[in-house]
């Protein structure tokens, strides 16, 4: 029996009836197999209690402790729960209950409780914020184990989903067969699949949660890596032969253009025009620093499509960015007589209507839009060429849903954050690799400081503001991490702050934008602010792409150490877009740890985005890097490949291995594996179609 192949609902289960399922389901738990891929996130170990000093030098650890007394701390707006706690060495810690108060009916004074989570010492007391507390009364069955902890939702708690999980595990766990070939498991040492699913639950040791991790994983990413070589493979096998063309289009855009392609630029065009006018479909990632002109390379391509008789789609994340593409295309195009349209979501019946019509007559050649490109109504003559920018915003499915829109569609995708060429090839196994590095000549590259959050540095800040606008005729951007106060933070919000520019700036005009911003209100506000009519911007990330004010020349991010370096480069490339010097100012937060500063000096100090993309990895993970889990083509549940890159390697040369010595895995040894990758797909497909 395969894991995969475990659909039976969970209401089947024993101790599991209509009620309990109702609940599970608000999990995202709905069969059998949902409940084994269930994984803690977190576990409480019984075999190993520690004192609250020991967790505290530790950093966490799970504490018997008893309830001492309650306390209310704060202001008379926002209190919130202190417990203080005693060890059974007779040491004092205080539990930290933020937006948790309603804990002081749980945390009963005199009871004893078990208690996991993260220590410190502050302010000469033991405290902590982050924790998960159980009753010992109600755990006698799970003393002295290392026992799971899970999300849960109200009504369930960590003794049913683990009564429910040990009762599933006893039934299934025998019967499942192995998914991974037996060579591929001798050589890596890896646990066997029954065996890492029983451990990830309820681990024996810590080394035991480490290998069943450690398998699970490379599983994960095994899987991953034979879907990526699959699709390479159906790719290059899809016929479809371009017509000879004089690329008239091209050169007519080429010539007009006031300043000449890099060569750079000339060498990603040319591949792309070797890559479409052979004999397959491609598909792409094409690469390059902020501000290296991508968006030019992709329409020149765009148009030799056309010129092919296609047509061609841009689809990006964000309305923003797709009117200020829609309006860089016709600009560049106005000479050519080609017809253009502008589709997103936020459009009247009649204008929908009529674009669409254009597209599916063929009238219309060239489209720019959001996720409304593929909508179920949007039908194509003839679509040959899909452009993805940003292509780290968008799901694996939802680029499957644009090529689907047509017949052997060639598939670019583009990112201004490059991707480390180690985690490009492991991620993105189906595409080819297009570099693009350099800049635009004449830009200057923008000055990047950090500033102290103090009073006097940031009326400084604002003085100088005030001078460089007036001088260079300037603009200035200021970016903070949310939109309001949602009362869970201390970082600054939009709202809040932008009203404080507003005092500041009143001569030189402030507004704010942000995701909720109706889309005409936003367009008013980007030409308010391109024309100079307002010199001001406060705005959250949504100016990360798509704002492109050749006349801004200041960006000011709050709380920069919330933000990953690509992201922050991502931000700086909205700035000294023209011949003029830009800046950047970088203020940290109040809590800024060291490692936050370490990275904001990186910035400070690095221009090339290929570097920095390697140094955000290496500290932050591949978060900017793969966004909507671009490597969930089978819901990666456990990887972390700021930690587990050398799995996400070792895995991609076993499918490698697979792939090259058994293509259609046919050999017996092959034969449960080959079935657990079809029925794995089989899921994906149903789950992105139903």
């Amino acid at each position: 029996m395969l894991l995969s192949a475990l659909s039976h609902p969970v209401s089947n289960l024993k101790n599991c009836g209509p009620k309990r399922a109702a609940l599970l389901k608000k999990l995202g738990i709905f069969t059998v197999k949902d409940l084994l891929l269930f994984f803690p996130r977190a576990y409480s170990d019984r075999t190993a209690l520690v004192s609250l000093r020991e967790a505290a030098q530790n950093g966490s650890g799970t504490v018997r402790v008893k309830v001492i007394d309650h306390r209310l701390i704060g202001n008379r707006y926002k209190k919130f729960l202190k417990v203080i706690v005693q060890d059974t060495v007779g040491t004092f810690g205080a539990l930290l209950c933020f937006h948790r108060n309603f804990l002081k009916n749980k945390l009963k004074q005199g009871d004893s409780f078990f208690i996991t989570g993260k220590f410190s010492k502050n302010y000469n007391e033991i405290q902590s914020s982050s924790f998960e507390i159980e009753p010992i009364g109600e755990n006698e069955e799970f003393t002295g184990k290392i026992m799971p902890v899970y999300p849960l939702t109200e009504g369930l708690n960590q003794n049913i989903l683990r009564r429910l999980l040990q009762d599933t595990i006893k039934d299934y766990i025998p019967r499942l067969e192995e998914e991974l070939p037996e060579w591929c498991i001798k050589h890596y040492r890896l646990y066997g699949g029954a065996k890492a699913i029983q451990a990830i639950h309820f681990p024996l040791s810590s080394n035991d949660y480490l290998e069943a991790r450690r398998r699970l994983i490379f599983e994960e990413f095994f899987f991953q890596k034979l879907f990526l070589i699959d699709r390479k493979n159906q790719s290059r096998q899809t016929k479809n032969k371009r017509p000879e063309i004089a690329h008239n289009y091209q050169k007519a855009v080429i010539e007009h253009l006031p300043f000449s392609l890099m060569d750079y630029q000339k060498a990603a065009l040319e591949e792309l025009r070797k890559n479409m006018f052979s004999e397959n479909v491609f598909s792409i990632l094409l690469q390059g620093d902020v501000g290296s002109g991508k968006t030019l390379v992709a329409l020149l391509a765009m148009l030799d499509a056309v010129e092919c008789g296609y047509q061609a789609v841009l689809l990006v994340p964000t309305e923003v960015l797709a009117t200020q593409h829609y309006r860089t295309i016709r600009n560049y195009t106005r000479d050519l007589w080609l017809d253009t349209a502008l589709l997103t979501g936020n459009m009247s019946k009649k204008e929908r209507d009529n674009i669409l019509s254009g597209l599916k007559s063929g009238e219309i050649k060239i489209a720019v839009g959001t996720h409304a490109l593929f909508s179920a109504d949007v039908e194509y003559r003839n679509l040959g060429f899909a452009v993805i920018d940003e292509q780290h915003r968008f799901g694996v499915e939802q680029r499957y849903q644009l090529l689907s829109k047509g017949t052997g569609v060639d598939l670019l995708l583009m990112t201004a954050t490059p991707i480390p060429q180690s985690l490009a090839q492991s991620l993105y196994g189906d595409l080819d690799l297009v570099t693009m590095r350099g800049k635009i000549t004449g830009r200057l590259p923008v000055r990047t400081w950090v500033v102290e959050d103090n009073q006097e540095r940031i009326t400084s800040m604002h003085a100088w503001i005030k001078k460089t606008l007036a001088e260079d005729d300037g603009r200035a951007i200021f970016v903070y991490p949310l939109i309001e106060d949602t009362g869970k933070s201390d970082v600054k919000n939009l709202q809040d702050e932008s009203e404080k520019l507003a005092g500041i700036y009143k001569d030189e005009g402030c507004i704010s934008i942000h995701s909720g911003t109706p889309a005409p209100e936003k367009d008013q506000i980007i030409q308010d602010f391109r024309s100079g009519k307002i010199k001001v911007l406060a705005a959250t990330t949504v100016v990360e792409v798509g704002l492109d004010v050749p006349d801004a020349n200041i960006i000011v991010v709050e709380n920069a150490d919330h933000f990953g370096l690509s992201t922050l480069h991502q931000l700086r490339g909205r700035v000294g877009r023209n011949s003029k010097q830009g800046y950047m100012i970088l203020i940290p937060g109040e809590r800024v740890t060291e490692q936050g500063m370490q990275r904001l000096g990186i910035l400070r100090n690095e221009h090339d985005g290929f570097r920095i993309a390697e140094q955000d990895l290496q500290m932050r993970g591949p978060g900017d890097f793969i966004g909507n889990r671009q490597s969930g083509m089978f819901n990666i549940r456990l990887a972390d490949i700021k930690h587990d890159m050398q799995l996400l390697l070792d895995s991609g040369k076993a499918a490698e291995h697979l792939a090259k010595e058994d293509p259609a895995m046919e050999q017996t040894q092959h034969i449960i594996t080959r079935e657990s990758f079809h029925l794995r797909i089989k899921n994906y497909i149903d789950n992105i179609t139903t």
